[in-house]
């Protein structure tokens, strides 16, 4: 029998240490097909947004990486 993976993933914002909540209606991607930035061990959808403590904001980009 063969092991079906949820890879959805979801546009988020981010505030650290790791409070996640979602900003899309549901998923936008799945991880193995779509670019996807990783925080607190989780991937993330490109246009997620982590809102730092000093109030700057960095976001997913298409090359998965995080930038301000």
């Amino acid at each position: 029998m063969k092991r079906k993976n949820n890879n959805n993933i979801s546009v988020n914002e981010i505030s650290p240490p790791a409070h996640i909540e979602s900003l899309s209606n549901g998923p936008v991607g799945n991880e193995t097909k779509n670019p996807a930035c990783i925080y607190a061990h989780k991937k993330h959808a490109v246009g997620s947004k982590i809102k730092n403590r000093d109030g700057s904001v960095t976001v997913c980009t298409e090359d998965g990486t995080w930038q301000n």
